[in-house]
């Protein structure tokens, strides 16, 4: 039954058991147990089972002692996707060890940050990155690089250590969000919250459908909450997973067909670029069951081009690494062209989830009232790593405070609105103007700029600059973007540079970012 408009703006999902949950660092013995010859990884030429996966696992807790590691110690990891990732992550929780993902776009100065922070004691480093990775280590950690046969070879002559017993409710990821300040935080997540994320997926009803026999393809960033996650969804329900580094339309495309994928996890832009694909190449993937989809809602239009095209089911989700997953579904019955307010909202909770509309007041607003969202879940995430005036301001009896705008409807359907933090999405990465503009103000020409997302045809939003020159002084748009390279990784670089504007203050001499960004969208 629809709620009346002048309810509470709170939608909550079904309740659900997590009580007993299984902790990822045991999925892999789990189905070595059941269905130990099923290929439960696949990288290149590469693959693992489950019972090999369970073994490796084990053989590189013993590694990381080799590596002088221990409980509760922290490990880099710079590289593109690859199986070992995620034979490094479970060893670290069943070793006790926090492991960092590191984004490998990141510039030297964005990857030292990194490291320093979170105080990493070891990094392990594809060969492309390791140059990189000695610039940004200052304080000569040891390195072990992974994506070369001779530490493969090296896995598999180390002995397995023993089981031993370890803390689901303990640390197990530190992830790197970007900063809204110019400095990214350390959001600290515990493998019990990425298991009861997995256990609330399989028991809602959206995910109903899924079978035993499942190929699923991982093309997103490892590094992100999003790619890392569907790899551990396949391994909750003990099915096979394909890891890629290759995200390319066409990558994706022949490996769908070389493998019979069945799901496979995307940016709705990757959606649009592979039917392009598929329709230059005049072919169809008749394996694919479903693709789940985040980071951006499917339009009408591009939902029903997609189901004629690719003739499978849709399923997009909305969440953020400090929930370590998400907090919303849209399932398949919904991605309905006959309905398209719903294609414009992000779904209904996940069990176990409460979702609240708050006004600048905190204040609980009604339904269809814009304003902050707020979530309580089992699985928010702990804390920002050494930031415990941020963790205060975000985390507030229980309630995570997003910093996201957006609304209820009476169904209780989340659709989101301008961000309260003003980030930028642009296919898929998240950008926050703070640390843009941060690095532009360094430039000898700048006097001030406000830096924001506008639509952008394949991006969703494209990063865009708005500069105040400093009296007497020039640059072009060239100068600018060269200059912003050194510091910043190519997705947080504007794509658009509008030199010589004045900047809109308010009274205390800040820049009114929204003003300047409206100002841009009345002229489109």
């Amino acid at each position: 039954m629809s709620a009346s408009k002048s309810a509470p703006a709170r939608a909550d999902g079904p309740p659900a058991d997590v009580s007993n949950v299984l902790s990822p660092a045991d999925y892999p013995n789990t189905f070595a147990a059941k269905t130990p010859d099923r290929l439960a990884l696949v990288f290149d030429k590469y693959s693992f089972t489950y019972a090999e996966l369970d073994r490796a696992c084990n053989a590189m807790v013993t590694l990381l002692g080799e590596e002088g590691v221990k409980s509760g110690d922290r490990v880099a990891y710079v590289g593109r996707n690859n199986d070992l990732y995620f034979v490094v992550m479970i060893a670290c929780m069943r070793a006790g060890i926090v492991l960092v993902p590191v984004n490998w776009r990141n510039t030297a100065a964005e990857t030292r940050y990194v490291f320093d922070d979170s105080g990493s004691k070891l990094i392990f480093a594809d060969r492309e990155f390791v140059p990189i990775c000695q610039e940004a280590d200052t304080q000569n950690r040891a390195m072990v690089v992974v994506d070369e046969d001779a530490f493969r070879d090296r896995l598999a002559r180390t002995a397995p250590a023993p089981r031993a017993a370890f803390d689901p409710q303990g640390n197990s990821l530190q992830l790197y969000t970007s900063g809204t300040t110019g400095k990214p935080k350390g959001v600290l997540t515990k493998q019990f919250a990425l298991a009861v994320q997995r256990h609330l997926e399989k028991v809602a009803p959206h995910f109903n459908d899924w079978q035993d026999d499942e190929i699923l393809l991982s093309p997103l960033p490892s590094f992100h909450i999003g790619g890392l996650s569907w790899v551990m969804t396949g391994l909750c329900r003990g099915v096979t997973t394909h890891v890629t580094p290759d995200a390319t339309p066409a990558g994706i495309l022949d490996q769908c067909l070389a493998h019979n994928i069945t799901r496979t996890f995307m940016v709705p832009t990757l959606v649009r670029a592979l039917i392009g694909e598929m329709m230059s190449r005049d072919v169809r993937v008749k394996s694919l069951r479903a693709i789940h989809y985040g980071a951006a809602p499917m339009d009408a239009a591009l939902v029903e081009r997609s189901v004629g095209t690719l003739g499978c089911k849709f399923m997009h989700y909305f969440g953020m690494t400090e929930i370590s997953g998400c907090v919303t579904t849209l399932g398949p019955d919904e991605h309905d062209v006959a309905r398209p307010h719903l294609l414009r909202s992000v779904g209904r909770a996940l069990p176990s989830f409460s979702i609240e509309i708050r006004g600048p007041d905190k204040e609980l607003l009604k339904i269809d009232e814009p304003g902050e969202i707020w979530i309580k879940g089992p699985s928010v995430f702990t804390e920002y790593w050494n930031r415990p005036e941020a963790t205060t301001e975000a985390l507030i009896d229980g309630w995570y405070r997003s910093g996201d705008g957006g609304r209820l409807d009476a169904d209780g359907y989340l659709y989101l609105t301008d961000r309260i933090k003003d980030m930028i999405n642009s296919g898929g990465e998240n950008v926050y103007p703070a640390e843009v503009e941060a690095v532009l103000r360094d430039h000898p020409a700048i006097l001030d700029c406000a830096v924001f997302g506008l639509p952008h045809p394949k991006w969703g939003e494209g990063v865009t600059a708005a500069i105040e020159l400093k009296p007497g002084q020039t640059t072009d748009a060239d100068d600018v973007i060269a200059f912003a390279r050194k510091s910043l990784a190519a997705y947080k670089i504007p794509r658009r540079i509008e030199l010589g504007v004045t900047l809109p203050r308010t009274a205390s001499g800040k820049v009114q970012r929204g003003a300047i960004r409206k100002h841009f969208l009345d002229k489109e």
